[in-house]
């Protein structure tokens, strides 16, 4: 009797207790929760992951746009600017200002590239060779087009040339008297070297007593360049400069400032 009693207490409390549950899918309702549980920590594990993979992809990207950065900065080195093509300075960083716009050191190596041939158009034009003056200021303009220095150098280009002009005027109206002005014979490349000296010994002499300058009136720019290189050569206290002009006279004038 005493057992079948604890038996009645016990189910009567277990029934009970089971009343106060939501019915008889008491069970299902608290599985479904633990599974939409697991549904909404799955996205937030997604979203964790996405970062990371983000992250990777822009490293790789940086690596990508440095590396094109540095093969630029060798090839303006070694003056591979344009050429060839395929593997010059401009290519590697125009290509990795596409990648990324606004890359400092991009930019920075497109300037010098535009620098380097407008340094070269200068010198070109002093020495009087327009061809080569006009044809770096195209590749100037071909690298960037908008870059303000373009336009300053050949303003500079046009005065040089108009100077140049000038004083090739101004020289061929006044009369060869003086003891700064040589004139040179006509052939005189086609002579021994013995005698090309011979006639060149007077303007290193003069050179060296007044620490001049040179002007070479020559008609062939070739011979008017060796004739200044030999003086330079035979000067060893100081660099001679000079200026060659094209003319149809063989004249070196020694300038005294």
């Amino acid at each position: 009797m005493i057992k079948k009693a604890l038996f009645l207490l016990t189910s009567s409390m277990f029934l009970s207790a089971c009343s106060t549950l939501s019915g008889p899918n008491w069970w299902h309702s608290e599985h479904q929760e633990n599974q939409n549980g697991a549904h909404r920590q799955a996205p937030s594990q997604q979203t964790q992951d996405n970062p990371l993979g983000s992250l990777g992809q822009q490293q790789v990207t940086d690596q990508m746009t440095a590396d094109l950065v540095k093969m630029g900065q060798i090839a303006l080195a070694e003056n591979r600017l344009l050429r060839p093509d395929g593997d010059n300075a401009n290519l590697y960083f125009q290509v990795a200002l596409g990648r990324d716009p606004g890359n400092y050191d991009a930019t920075l190596g497109i300037a010098a590239i535009v620098e380097r041939y407008l340094a070269w158009a200068v010198n070109a034009a002093k020495r009087q060779d327009l061809v080569s003056a006009r044809r770096y200021l195209a590749s100037a303009k071909q690298v960037n087009p908008r870059d303000p220095l373009i336009t300053e150098v050949e303003q500079q280009i046009q005065q040089i040339q108009v100077q140049s002009k000038r004083l090739k005027l101004t020289a061929e109206a006044q009369p060869m008297a003086s003891e700064n002005l040589f004139n040179l014979s006509d052939n005189l490349f086609q002579l021994g070297e013995e005698k090309i000296l011979a006639q060149i010994q007077p303007i290193i002499e003069r050179v060296g007593l007044t620490k001049g300058s040179l002007e070479i009136y020559w008609p062939n720019d070739k011979e008017g360049r060796l004739l200044y290189q030999i003086i330079n050569s035979r000067t060893p206290d100081f660099r001679v400069r000079a200026m060659t002009f094209q003319s149809s006279r063989h004249v070196i004038e020694v300038k005294v400032n």
